[in-house]
């Protein structure tokens, strides 16, 4: 692991003096002038640690310092002083310093911290490694140039405080990129409260956001704290934030401005210190021209956008995909190992996956369940898989429908499809449909599906 520093002080003999030192220890090193040109390469550049000077023509050092832990809190800062005194040092260590340094240099102590530090990275960088191990099962598996950068991404923006909008499709695992920026974080002992934006009916997401006290309305038998209550000190993952109903944005909308609410019936202020996470497998900024989406909310949420490719876009991590779920189907089945030959892998391949990664995860695992050999082949997949032609599916349309109505219809022909095909199941039905079963519930409800009505 080769590190990389940023000397950043008006005094060029300074500057090259640190970095000959670092660099015939093996480390990339970079410096600046000034502290805005020093700050421009720390956003554009990635570095593990700096080297500050307290004394700067354009910026107070100990400015320059708070302003650099604000925004890239992980990265280490060792203050400079040519006139060192114990209260700098003091004031530097409180603003969140790694150590000082005083002019004139000693190069044993520079390459004394510097050690330091690298053993203190280390550790670090094998921590995340072993939370990256022990997290596959979220989905981030592959090696393709779009995954890599996602991953890099998801390393340098996690440790920081910053908010987070996860775009995609269906089934490419947004929920696990952000259950991965949480446990990647400094918040990862506390809680990860996540809220479905469309499971929850619009009279009811104010409640589960911020809480209700008892009595405020018919049912609310007892004070309940919400969600954000819950996130304290943690995380907040709003999932198909697209789906929110414009009433609950503007709510949602000012309780991001102060990290302040009340609950439904009360009065009395709350604080709450949340990270917030959004996603949606809509085009926001499409939303917002339609009119269903609040531009200074999109503005708001949107501080660090991350983008989950779907499965087609990256067709090289099929196959770790694929051996991956064998393994873990396998195992929690207690069967023992299959493999998949080579036709078969090609297939898998060939296929564009409109569900992506839950659609790849769910027929490895319904092939490896009912194979009947340990080696799993194309006599196993599905027809959909080899390119056959599926059986059509019938559906009259009444041209004379309001498309309101139209949408209705199919809606309920569609879920009742779905219970079918699942015998009724509605666990297995609300997985297949990508909703809450409570969600599911209430369309049963509210189309009248019967299994005894509609036929199992």
């Amino acid at each position: 692991m080769t590190l990389k520093t940023l000397i950043i002080d008006d005094e060029k003999n300074i500057c090259t003096t640190i970095q000959g030192i670092l660099e015939d220890e093996g480390y990339e090193v970079d410096y600046a002038l000034t502290f805005s040109e020093g700050y421009e390469k720390l956003k554009s550049q990635m570095y593990d640690f700096l080297f500050l000077d307290i004394w700067l023509p354009d910026k107070d050092g100990i400015e320059g310092l708070k302003e650099i832990k604000r925004y890239y809190p992980e990265i280490e800062v060792v203050m400079i002083s040519g006139h060192g005194n114990i209260e700098n040092a003091v004031e530097a260590i409180r603003f969140g310093a790694w150590d000082f340094l005083e002019k004139p240099l000693s190069l044993e102590r520079i390459v004394l911290i510097v050690k330091h530090l690298e053993d203190k990275l280390k550790l670090i960088h094998d921590l995340r490694e072993y939370k990256f191990n022990t997290l596959k099962k979220y989905d981030l598996i592959g090696s393709s140039s779009r995954m890599a950068e996602l991953k890099r991404k998801i390393e340098k923006i996690a440790p920081t405080n910053a908010w987070v909008l996860i775009t995609g499709e269906n089934g490419t695992g947004k929920e696990h990129v952000a259950r991965l920026v949480h446990m990647l974080s400094k918040r990862d002992k506390k809680n990860f409260v996540e809220i479905n934006c469309a499971a929850i009916p619009s009279d009811l997401i104010e409640s589960e956001m911020f809480g209700h006290e008892k009595g405020s309305y018919t049912g609310a038998h007892a004070t309940t704290k919400g969600k954000f209550e819950m996130a304290d000190g943690g995380t907040v993952f709003l999932d198909e934030i697209g789906d929110m109903e414009l009433a609950a944005q503007a709510k949602l909308l000012r309780v991001l401005e102060t990290s302040q609410f009340t609950r439904v019936g009360g009065n009395e202020l709350i604080q709450s210190d949340f990270r917030l996470i959004c996603a949606t497998n809509k085009n926001l900024e499409e939303e917002i021209k339609a009119g269903n989406f609040r531009e200074d909310l999109y503005y708001r949420i949107n501080v660090v956008p991350f983008v989950v490719p779907p499965l087609r876009e990256r067709s090289e991590d099929i196959p770790p995909l694929v051996n991956f779920f064998v393994r873990e189907a396998c195992s929690m089945n207690g069967m023992p190992l299959r493999r998949i030959d080579d036709d078969l892998m090609d297939a898998f391949t060939r296929f564009e996956w409109p569900g992506n990664v839950r659609q790849l995860k769910n027929i490895v695992e319904r092939m490896v369940v009912l194979a009947d050999e340990d080696t799993l082949t194309v006599e196993d997949a599905p027809s959909f898989l080899l390119g056959a032609p599926e059986k059509p599916v019938k559906y009259d349309i009444e041209f004379s429908y309001t498309l309101k109505h139209a949408k209705e219809n199919f809606e309920k022909y569609y879920i009742l499809n779905v219970l079918k095909s699942n015998s009724w199941n509605i666990s297995r039905s609300a997985k297949t449909l990508d909703i809450e079963r409570t969600y599911l519930h209430r369309k049963i409800k509210q189309y009248d599906l019967d299994k005894d009505k509609n036929g199992g």
